[in-house]
């Protein structure tokens, strides 16, 4: 009896590994394969922008990179276009697009959509780190931004909702570009900076043609760590415009860990100089300001860069006092914006101080845009640096 059951229970362990052995074949045999990065890129083109769309996916296709990286891409053409029309989702490679499915219309300039396109594509195509590219018009913190001309629709930036967009995105991103215009703005930046590590983008308008894809991932698995392919992404944006002499073109980086320094360093500035904000020095030094994005009226230019601005302060001012914030503030600055470029030849931006990120800052002209927009302005994160007091008291003669 003893001999039978020791043979009953050999046999029965025998059966039990080879269970193990099957259970762990299956989910070996289940388990999909990570790669390195997935890169989705929510292309927002039903607003003139269809053959734009059409070029930069041929752009990408020219890309030579690994099966380490997923690029994934949506787009929506306009449905009363020529073919193609409406929505689809493509796989990218070298030389190839493949069609993944057709989605008919949608409301591009809907947060839901950018959401549910991320969610989709981190979960259908998993990978260790996540890149977004958000490519569409672009108008600062203004309206318009993905707007989408069938449905009247656009992702309101003051309302939260590009905040909402991407704050309910599964995955962290560890890279997040906008390819449109006037897109590097620290109110923008205010919105979004806890969901990813880096926001390129550019602070004056993009050219038709974009950020050069094929030279950014053909590019992208020669770098070691995330930060340099952020910076790799900056550097090829800056040559792509050079050596086309496409000419003006910026660029900058965002290195979003060092950012709430910043903030911190405004909002002390606002503490310190709002009442004061109307003296001759902050009035010069916005008026030799460059000027960028009208926000849509006629032409009156809204917003300045803030490097340019605080560097004007500070070279100007004789107050002590005043030029320790500056001076803190533009330390904050280049702490935060760790690549900043625009062109110097031959139609380029006039200052070395330019480059880095605008704020809204309506002169004296505009008043009247200023008051019509400041309930707005209130509903932005950065508004709690109170900057909209300090532009408010500006105008005070």
């Amino acid at each position: 009896m003893v001999l039978f059951g020791l043979l009953l229970i050999k046999k029965n362990m025998k059966n039990i590994i080879l269970l193990i052995f099957v259970v762990l074949a299956l989910m070996s045999c289940s388990r999909v394969d990570e790669s390195d990065w997935t890169i989705l890129i929510y292309m927002a083109a039903d607003n003139g922008l269809d053959q734009e769309a059409l070029d930069d996916i041929e752009d990408m296709m020219q890309a030579e990179f690994s099966d380490n990286i997923n690029v994934i891409v949506q787009v929506d053409f306009s449905e009363s276009n020529p073919q193609p029309e409406a929505t689809y989702r493509y796989q990218i490679y070298p030389g190839l697009q493949e069609q993944i499915s057709y989605l008919g219309e949608i409301d591009s300039g809907d947060q839901n959509e950018l959401t549910s396109f991320a969610n989709w594509g981190f979960n259908k195509f998993p990978s260790e780190k996540q890149a977004l590219v958000i490519w569409s018009h672009g108008n600062g913190w203004y309206e318009h931004f993905c707007q989408d001309i069938e449905s009247d629709d656009y992702i309101g930036i003051a309302n939260g909702e590009l905040r909402n967009g991407i704050k309910n995105i599964n995955e962290y991103l560890e890279i997040l570009i906008f390819d449109a215009c006037n897109m590097q703005t620290v109110e923008v930046a205010a919105e979004i900076t806890d969901y990813t590590d880096y926001i390129i983008a550019s602070e004056g308008g993009v050219n038709s043609a974009g950020f050069p894809y094929a030279e950014i991932f053909s590019k992208w698995e020669e770098q070691t760590n995330v930060e340099n392919i952020a910076l790799e992404i900056g550097f090829q944006y800056h040559k792509f415009y050079w050596d086309q002499g496409i000419y003006p073109f910026s660029c900058s980086l965002l290195k979003t860990s060092q950012f709430p320094q910043l903030l911190d360093k405004l909002t002390e500035f606002t503490s310190q100089w709002t009442i004061n904000a109307s003296e001759e020095i902050f009035i010069e030094s916005r008026q030799n300001c460059l000027e960028f994005n009208d926000g849509g009226y006629n032409n009156l230019d809204m917003d300045v860069d803030i490097k340019e601005f605080f560097t004007n302060v500070y070279d100007n001012t004789e107050i002590d006092s005043l030029k320790t914030i500056s001076e803190e503030i533009l330390i904050a600055i280049e702490s935060s914006y760790v690549f900043q470029k625009t062109d110097e030849y031959p139609t380029g931006y006039p200052s070395d101080d330019v480059g880095a990120a605008i704020i809204w800052f309506p002169d004296a002209e505009a008043q009247y845009y200023f008051d019509a927009r400041k309930e707005e302005y209130l509903q932005l994160q950065f508004s709690t640096t109170n900057w909209q007091n300090f532009l408010e008291n500006s105008f005070t003669n």
